[in-house]
């Protein structure tokens, strides 16, 4: 901008000095550049005052604003964690998957969440993909469990469960050992499964099972749809069910829940099945649209700092961390077999899976 000022001012200077021998039309002509001259300044410092205001609008407000799936107790804690090491207080909402998934969405034209957890890695990769979030490499990124993160740094899988059978201890004789146990006529019209139009994990299960079954997946869908399988709200709600005693098993139910229950002495275990399950990564990502850039990336070098990471693994959840252990009283990674699949065939079928598993399960 400067540079094309001083051309217009030289310009000008010239034209001026040739004055005495211009006809009066020509000296009005000269009048007229000198005009346009100082109008195009004008308007040049206008236009460097609105980019300066510009600017300042995307300034850091001093509240981070997150919007998270949960757990409840996990995330206030996190947040609590951050905000007395940062001093950057949080505006945080919680719900399921879907409720988050569905605030973002009603927001999408004047976007308000910086950092967004879900409990389903197929959104997040989806959100990638259509440009809504924001790379970020935390300075912790070499101690992580491969295939937990977005190998460009969009998202971090900061913490994870895995999917199992639970039960009521207290109704069931038989522990079942694999998903299709539960078609035998002993556990007729007492068997839940969240629902995966609000549970994400369970949408990914019915996904993930069917990449590893094909046509047999749905086969015992079908069957146990046949045993009076049915949906019980998102996870929580599912679990309660079967502490309740109105069901005898919740199957594909986030076993950090479980954990937590059986601390509080409720009676209920969980089994992991001996065909394979899922461990589930929960990722936090930083919305591209995010006006709080710095906060935002302080609170993901947070949830994967130590302190983030022990808050993860006592809330029985597994830790991304490597050199993190887990809780002492649930069970290991290694522990779990896990069900051969891709986290892109999950992304590219689960709608699609998801209306035919309902149609399936009513």
């Amino acid at each position: 901008m400067k540079k094309q000022l001083s051309i217009a001012a030289g310009t000008a200077g010239i034209l001026f000095l040739g004055a005495c021998a211009q006809t009066e039309s020509e000296q009005g002509a000269e009048n007229d550049l000198n005009e346009a001259a100082e109008q195009n300044e004008t308007n040049n410092e206008e236009a460097a005052e609105s980019n300066d205001s510009e600017e300042a609008d995307h300034e850091e407000t001093g509240e981070l604003t997150i919007y998270t799936s949960g757990p409840a107790g996990m995330a206030e804690a996190l947040v609590e964690g951050f905000e007395e090491e940062t001093g950057v207080e949080v505006d945080m909402f919680q719900g399921t998957t879907g409720d988050v998934l569905g605030r973002l969405q009603a927001e999408e034209d004047n976007p308000i969440a910086d950092v967004v957890v879900l409990a389903s890695m197929p959104p997040a990769m989806d959100f990638k993909e259509r440009g809504m979030t924001m790379a970020y490499e935390s300075e912790y990124a070499d101690s992580l469990r491969d295939g937990w993160y977005d190998e460009e740094f969009h998202y971090y899988g900061f913490s994870a469960s895995a999917l199992g059978l639970s039960y009521n201890t207290e109704l069931v004789d038989e522990v079942p050992e694999d998903w299709s146990d539960l078609t035998d006529k002993q556990y007729a019209d007492q068997i839940a499964i969240p629902d995966p139009y609000e549970s994400g994990t369970a949408r990914d299960f019915i996904a993930a099972y069917v990449n590893q079954e094909g046509d047999a997946g749905w086969e015992l869908f079908e069957e146990l749809a046949d045993n009076g399988l049915q949906m019980e709200g998102a996870n929580n709600p599912a679990l309660q069910s079967v502490i309740g005693g109105s069901n005898q098993l919740v199957m594909a139910g986030v076993d950090y829940m479980v954990y937590n229950n059986i601390q509080d002495g409720e009676p209920v275990d969980i089994v992991f099945p001996e065909s394979g399950t899922m461990v589930t990564p929960r990722p936090a990502f930083i919305m591209e649209s995010a006006e709080n850039v710095d906060s935002a990336q302080q609170y993901i070098d947070y949830i994967l700092s130590d302190a983030g990471q022990e808050i993860v693994a006592d809330a029985f959840l597994m830790p991304i961390r490597e050199d993190i252990d887990v809780h002492e009283d649930r069970a290991d990674i290694d522990e779990i077999e896990q069900l051969d699949f891709e986290w892109e065939y999950l992304e590219e079928n689960g709608e699609a899976y998801l209306e035919r598993f309902q149609e399936i399960v009513r």
